[in-house]
Order: C-alpha cells, then structure tokens, then sequence
C-alpha cells in the first residue's frame, strides 16, 4: 500500500463508541440496502461500526472487504471478524480506498463510503474504483461532510460534490446539518476519470 500519510484518521474510540452506536443504529441503517449473499465494500471500515452489522446481514454465502489505512483498524477488525465466526465472510484488507486492485472488476453489490472522500486526497482513484468494481446492478452510499476548507487538498466542496454526483445515476440523495449523501449507481456507464486529485469538469460530463 502506498503511503498516505496526508488522509485524515479518525479516532478508534470515536468511530467505534458506544454513544455512537447508541444514536445511529448502524444495522438499520445499512439493512436499506445490504441483502444476504451480498458482496460489499466497507470503504474506510474504521474498527468496523458498520462492517460487522453488513456481515451479518450478507450471511455466510456473502463477502464484506473491510478497507482501511489504519493497521490499528483493520487488525482489530480482523480479530474480532475471527472472535466472532465471522472471518469467511470479512476480509480486511490494509489499503487506501484508491487502491483497492484486490477486489475484483463488477464484482460488488453494495459499496460503502461513508465520510470517506473528505478524509483522502486522491478522490478522482478512489471513484474510478467505485465504478470499477460496482457490479452492473450495484449501488453506492457515498457522504461527505458539509463543512469544507478550500484550502484543504481532502475537503470536497459544495461543487465537487455536484460533479462527483454527475458521474453517477443518482437514486436519492439529501443533506443533514451536518452531511451530504447519495445513493448512487453506475446506470451501465462510467466515465474515464484523471489519474488523481479532484474532479475536473470535463470529466463530469454526461
């Protein structure tokens, strides 16, 4: 894995509190999309707050990769994937979400990206890698916070936002106090995206 020492890492004890789980159910919320047998990518997994409710759901006949750059993260998701009998159907994986190479082309049901682009750099690698391994009836929740910095390579803007969308067939999305989210899905096209950093207009075009 390349190094990325620019992305931001949250706190474990943050991503993975009880407070947080106490206000967002994170099973009801992926049980919307996720179905058993599923294959699904947990992109920026953390100590999987909500990969181990997605194993769950998908059963023994699904697949969750758990992706995250933090080796504290994917090794204590690795650990408790095996506590809890759960090790055949988790596979985490040490990676950037911008290189995940390890995950077969269209081969997933459900992509998971939640608050993922506003803490990388290279958000134009990590959708090319959305779109690439999203199966032709596969969908995506992508969120980004609303509160951004111009200045900062890793925020994504009000208007990337809208041109990242543009890549997409949205199928709903909305914003909170605090985020925006879609779900999206590649609708059978996918456009050539550059070879890193943000997203250009011409590249938005459909």
């Amino acid at each position: 894995m390349a190094s990325v020492p620019d992305d931001r890492k949250i706190p474990l004890f943050i991503t993975g509190s009880v407070v947080r789980r106490v206000l967002s159910s994170p099973k009801k919320m992926v049980s919307k999309y996720v179905n058993e047998g599923d294959v699904v990518a947990d992109l920026g997994c953390g100590p999987g707050f909500f990969t181990f409710p997605m194993a769950e759901l998908v059963g023994q006949g699904g697949k969750v990769y758990a992706v995250d750059f933090d080796p504290r993260a994917v090794e204590g998701v690795a650990r408790k994937a095996k506590d809890r009998k759960l090790d055949g159907v988790i596979e985490a994986r040490l990676s950037s979400a911008s290189e995940i190479d390890f995950i077969p082309d269209a081969s997933v049901d459900f992509v998971f990206a939640h608050g993922l682009l506003c803490c990388m750099k290279d958000h134009s690698g990590t959708l090319r890698q959305i779109g690439r391994v999203l199966s032709k009836e596969g969908k995506a929740y992508l969120s980004v916070t609303r509160f951004s910095r111009k200045q900062d390579p890793r925020s994504v803007t009000a208007d990337e936002w809208e041109k990242t969308l543009a890549l997409f067939h949205v199928i709903r999305s909305g914003q909170g106090l605090f985020i925006r989210w879609a779900l999206v899905s590649k609708d059978g096209g996918w456009p050539e995206l550059p070879a890193s950093g943000g997203i250009s207009p011409a590249c938005c075009c459909t």
